[in-house]
């Protein structure tokens, strides 16, 4: 179980990424300790690294996306992807 600010530390995501990825209920808090904004949150490590990490269709590699969209680990596993699905 881990923080906002252990999610911080641990995936090198900023802590308004965090907030906006709990915002858009894209991950839910597990245990929540105190009441109001002041309460601390805790989350599975696992819900956290999908958003993260993907697996690259193409390589099956694994990758840090940049933005939640990303679906390929670069530019060229993308263009092969498209040209083999043409």
């Amino acid at each position: 179980m881990l923080t906002v600010e252990q999610i911080v530390e641990l995936f090198g995501v900023s802590s308004a990424t965090v907030r906006s990825w709990i915002a858009k209920e894209l991950i839910k808090p597990v245990r929540r300790e105190g009441q109001g904004r002041s309460g601390r949150m805790y989350f599975e490590k696992g819900a956290v690294a999908v958003l993260v990490y993907g697996i690259c269709p193409t390589c099956g590699e694994s990758f840090k996306r940049s933005t939640l969209k990303q679906g390929f680990c670069s530019r060229l596993c993308r263009d092969r992807h498209r040209s083999r699905s043409a």
